[in-house]
């Protein structure tokens, strides 16, 4: 009789840090944010992962161009609108052929560059608990319940469009909540990652998600069983980007 060999992975459940960050992010995902109320948020979140099984983006990720697929419709779990659907699921299935012309052609479909950063901001957060969970063989969490509010949408002070496609704030023009996570960010990593600086047009955008990237950056690991230094976590992401053929 053969001996069972035990599974690594099952000894292993998040960090105390990482799950905080989690339990918080997951908890704002419910609430309004800058440019989408509670419950579109977590229709954003839904898309996501209704995207990875959606036959239109399977169709597209294979096609030698993603626009000579257009006679279908995305397998929609929600009511958000077509063009929201369609930018949501062109994020997550086919990251590396984003270019100026996607862009362009979401901001001329209705979807105003303020919603677009915050999608992005609601797909890494998700996208970061979800990997994490498959990691450790553990469900992936239930989204929460949406709760009553409405977002702000005001635009933000200093916002300007400079070296990327999205408008951003930079660190001198910051003020109130995006002057705190400049300074944060700052303080844990040691510099400003510009997936930060993308964000800055909704300074909710990017609290959501650096509540859960921070605390899975760390060099104290994910998990609780051991740790990795910086060297490793890095090694572990530019192959896993290059894996998924990531556009950053």
């Amino acid at each position: 009789m053969s001996e069972q060999i035990p599974n690594p992975v099952a000894s292993l459940a998040p960090a105390e840090h990482t799950k905080t960050g989690l339990d918080q992010g997951w908890d704002q995902l419910g609430r309004a944010g800058g440019w989408w109320t509670g419950a579109e948020r977590i229709a954003i979140a839904q898309e996501k992962r209704a995207a990875q099984n959606c036959a239109l983006c399977r169709d597209r990720k294979a096609a030698l161009s993603p626009y000579s697929v257009y006679d279908q419709k995305h397998e929609s779990p929600t009511t958000l609108a077509d063009p929201v659907v369609d930018v949501i699921h062109r994020i997550m299935s086919d990251p590396g052929r984003l270019s100026q012309r996607w862009y362009d052609d979401a901001i001329e479909s209705g979807v105003s560059a303020e919603q677009l950063v915050e999608i992005t901001s609601i797909i890494g957060f998700v996208t970061i608990a979800d990997t994490l969970s498959r990691a450790l063989s553990i469900p992936q969490r239930p989204f929460p319940e949406a709760q009553d509010g409405e977002p702000h949408r005001q635009v933000e002070a200093g916002t300007k469009i400079d070296r990327a496609w999205v408008p951003m704030v930079e660190i001198e023009q910051a003020e109130g909540l995006l002057e705190m996570m400049y300074t944060q960010i700052a303080e844990t990593a040691g510099f400003v990652f510009n997936v930060g600086r993308c964000l800055t047009a909704v300074p909710e955008a990017v609290r959501d998600f650096f509540s859960a990237f921070l605390p899975n950056y760390t060099t104290h690991g994910p998990v609780s069983a051991g740790g990795l230094n910086r060297s490793q976590v890095e090694l572990l992401s530019c192959s896993t980007s290059a894996w998924n053929d990531c556009f950053y």
